[in-house]
């Protein structure tokens, strides 16, 4: 039968296609770029849309087919027939939803929209019921079903693979669309090509009878209308999402900008994090205190370098332990554990913010002590303690050694004078509430300087350690046995009797035992030594005295215990303290005698066998204010002992080279010599020498006129240091006298050796020559001894005229006593120079007479 077509509609056909193409590939371009519900609302609107374009392509090809006779359709099976393609469509279009699409997906989405068209055109062609049925050329009905898979998958390819030869989106969009529409009406008019219907035929089908170009119209229009809306929507969406793209990628460059400097901030910060670990890591590594952090158990959780020195552990082995097992001693644990539960509950301890001492214990189990300073904090939402540790065992062992160099004799390791005061100030808070008497004990070593001079200081200090042990096996443990210095040592006894006598008579028990126990023979290195202390003891109760008082009054009686002739004891007496405390005051006064001039120097002449004055010797006299004149036999003692009689004889020394430099100017006095005493302190220093010397330059005197009185004591203490200070004076022309002589132990041997150019007869021979056949013999043995050494004799304390003449007869030619002149002032002398001068004589002449003497 032949078959008639109708070609607008043919081409109104392709057209459909295509457009409904074009809006399927739209919608499914949407889908891929939406998410969630509307991906899925797209890809429904994407396969509908090519279902109906696949339908509505066939239907108008339907009518653009004419045969001879009537055609009618089965309208349920034309309905569904637009089924299949609408499944196949959305099939392909699920496919098509990942985001990474591969050639396997384009190819099955290809797959399924080719049989959905195969299967839409061949069910819409089955509504076409005829009789004899229609039959199909095999070969093309293969090859419409090749078509419809093979453009289909083209078209895709196109649309997803387009980017790759560089085409743009529209034209890909135009090209895929294209392809597809012919995929649907190609392989639909391929498929027709294929049809044999047999001459005769009869339509079978139903009510419904299609057969209207108006019809075709109608249905191309409605489909482009809806192709139409549909590319609108999708416009307007891709519209909507290059919108909300743009605003996306502004929101995506912002967020990407704030991203960046937040992961710049964060870099940043972890830098700084990281550089910040790293410094505390060094400084806690670094650190030479020990450092440990421990949680809120008490398990470590850090453990520095130092620890690991300190504590003899590696951090490895104690992380996580507990500290207490780990640092602290056994006998301290329970108590170190309660402290840190206490920490747990409440957050507190006794023990923050404080540096306190402890012991701690090391690996090996040894205790030593340390300084512990612990510090809490948050962290990570749990409370830390962080404690640091230093080892204090050299600090310790300083402080010890300080405390004995502060309160204790390096030598006998005794108590000294600081801890001794702290101990009687103690005592004599005390004594109010246990109200009983105590006794102090001065004990001084007799001879100890003797000693001292000839075996050496290190022999004294063998001796000094003796005694101090010997003192400790006398006293009670509770008494107290200091060294104040040298050979000076303190007893206290405490607790005696609350009776005085009963005291004293305990006090008098352990003295003597002390002395009986002292004075027996010690042996020191190779040779036996015996030593005897002079004791004095000062019993005390209460606050009715100070420390100084106390300590006063014990010297005090040690003093009486030397002036009763050693190795005594005595208790304290006040009158032999008034008279020290007298002694005392006038120390005092002597000193602000010098400072104040109250020191006076008197001259009192001397005279040869021609009654010439030939020079004066001075004398030093105290005006006290008070007391009146004082002579140097009460003050130059004391003024030995209290080294007071250096600037005292270095101002008798001056005043007396003043003297001479203006009786040098003189040439009535130019020739007299002045006599000045020197003392034993004055002469053993070092620089003696050195002292006269500038003394003589200051004043520009000649050396000659200045005479220095020695007496045998202090030349013969230290003869071979005399001699040597002698011949270097002497050897200037300073001259030198024998003061006092035959009062002391002068060894001849040594007298020859002296550069002495005078001696000097004491006045206690003098005074009895005239009746005393002794005192005769001794005088004209010394002037005989001194004219055989060549040695000028000069004879003091002349007073009668008998005297004078038992005197010139026994060879002696220089004299000085009251008969001539007493001691007058340097004024008051030069007035007796102006008085005496005689014109024809080289020296001042004097007369006297026994019943008026010179005043």
């Amino acid at each position: 039968m032949n078959i008639f077509w109708n070609t607008s509609l043919i081409a109104l056909s392709v057209i459909v296609a295509v457009a409904g193409s074009f809006t399927a590939l739209a919608h499914a371009a949407r889908m891929r770029h939406a998410q969630g519900s509307t991906s899925i609302a797209w890809m429904v609107s994407g396969g509908i849309t090519l279902g109906m374009a696949i339908w509505s392509m066939h239907f108008v090809g339907m009518l653009a087919f004419h045969l001879p006779i009537p055609l009618s359709y089965d309208l349920p099976l034309t309905l569904l027939s637009a089924v299949p393609a609408m499944a196949a469509a959305l099939l392909g279009f699920y496919v098509l939803r990942t985001p990474a699409v591969s050639n396997t997906r384009i190819f099955l989405a290809g797959l399924f929209m080719g049989a959905g068209i195969s299967s839409m055109h061949y069910i819409g062609m089955a509504a076409l019921k005829m009789s004899p049925a229609i039959t199909y050329n095999p070969g093309i009905y293969a090859l419409s079903i090749f078509i419809a898979i093979a453009a289909s998958w083209i078209a895709l390819l196109m649309m997803f693979r387009g980017e790759q030869i560089k085409l743009p989106e529209y034209v890909r969009f135009a090209l895929g669309s294209l392809v597809m529409g012919l995929a649907i009406s190609g392989m639909h008019y391929t498929s027709m090509q294929g049809v044999t219907i047999s001459p005769g035929s009869v339509c079978m089908g139903g009510a419904v009878h299609i057969d209207s170009p108006a019809l075709a119209i109608i249905v191309s229009l409605v489909s482009l209308l809806w192709f139409g809306g549909g590319i609108l929507a999708a416009s307007f969406d891709q519209r909507l999402a290059r919108h909300n793209a743009l605003a996306l990628s502004q929101l995506q460059h912002l967020h990407s900008t704030l991203e960046k400097s937040a992961n710049d901030a964060a870099a940043s910060m972890l830098h700084d994090l990281s550089e910040s670990e790293k410094k505390m890591r060094s400084v806690v590594e670094g650190a030479l205190d020990c450092i440990v952090m421990m949680d809120e158990k008490g398990s470590l959780v850090e453990f520095n370098p130092a620890a690991e020195r300190t504590f003899g552990y590696k951090r490895e082995e104690v992380i996580g332990r507990n500290f207490a097992d780990v640092i602290i001693p056994f006998a301290s644990r329970k108590a170190h554990r309660e402290g840190f539960e206490r920490f747990g509950k409440t957050g507190q301890s006794t023990m923050l913010g404080k540096r306190i001492e402890l012991n701690a214990m090391h690996a090996n189990g040894r205790e030593f002590p340390v300084e512990l300073a612990i510090t809490a904090f948050d962290w990570t939402g749990s409370r830390m303690m962080v404690g640091f540790l230093r080892d204090i065992t050299e600090r310790k062992k300083a402080e010890f050694e300080i405390n004995n160099l502060a309160f204790y004799d390096p030598l006998t390791k005794l108590p000294n004078r600081r801890l001794l005061r702290e101990r009687l100030e103690s005592m004599l808070d005390m004594e109010v509430a246990y109200k009983t008497y105590s006794a102090i004990l001065f004990i001084d070593l007799d001879n100890f300087k003797t000693l001292n001079d000839t075996r050496g200081h290190d022999i004294g200090d063998l001796l000094l350690m003796e005694v101090a042990e010997r003192l400790k096996s006398c006293v009670r443990s509770e008494d107290t046995v200091a060294r104040l210095g040298g050979d000076e040592f303190v007893v206290i006894l405490e607790y005696l009797s609350g009776d005085i006598e009963q005291a004293t008579i305990q006090a008098e028990v352990v003295g003597e035992k002390v002395r009986k126990v002292l004075g027996q023979p010690y042996l020191i290195q190779d040779f036996d030594h015996y030593s005897t202390p002079s004791i004095g003891i000062s019993m005390f109760h209460s606050q009715e005295m100070t420390v100084d008082e106390l300590l006063k009054r014990a010297d005090t009686a040690m003093y009486q215990a030397k002036q009763a002739g050693r190795n005594t004891l005595r208790f304290f007496d006040p009158a032999m303290q008034a008279e020290l405390e007298a002694r005392a005051a006038l120390e005092d006064d002597l000193r602000f005698a010098l400072e104040s001039g109250q020191l006076k120097l008197l001259l009192q002449m001397q005279v040869n066998e021609l009654n010439q004055i030939i020079g004066a010797e001075a004398l030093i006299r105290w005006e006290h204010p008070e007391q009146g004149l004082i002579y140097p036999s009460q003050f130059v003692p004391f003024a030995e002992e209290s080294l007071l009689i250096l600037p005292i004889g270095q101002w008798v020394l001056e005043t007396a080279c003043a003297q001479l430099m203006e009786w040098q100017n003189n040439p009535v006095t130019q020739d007299l010599s002045l006599a000045i005493n020197v003392s034993a302190r004055q002469f053993r220093q070092a620089n003696f020498v050195e002292q006269i010397q500038s003394t003589l330059a200051k004043f520009d005197i000649s050396p000659h006129k200045l005479k220095l009185e020695l007496t045998e004591s202090l030349v013969f203490d230290n003869i071979a240091d005399s001699i040597r200070k002698m011949r270097e004076l002497r050897a200037i022309g300073i001259n030198f006298a024998m003061d006092d002589f035959g009062t002391g132990y002068a060894s001849l041997i040594y007298l020859k050796s002296l550069p002495l150019s005078q001696i000097k007869i004491d006045r206690s021979f003098v005074r009895d020559i005239a009746v005393d056949r002794d005192d005769e013999i001794i005088v004209q043995t010394i002037i005989s001894m001194a004219h055989n050494l060549g040695l000028e004799v000069i004879a003091e304390g002349v007073e009668t005229v008998a005297q004078l003449e038992f005197l010139r007869k026994s060879g002696c030619k220089a004299f000085q006593g009251h008969l001539f002149s007493k001691p007058v002032s340097q004024a008051e002398f030069n007035k007796l120079i102006s008085q005496s001068v005689n014109s024809n004589d080289r020296f001042p002449s004097i007369t006297y007479s026994p019943l008026a003497l010179w005043t």
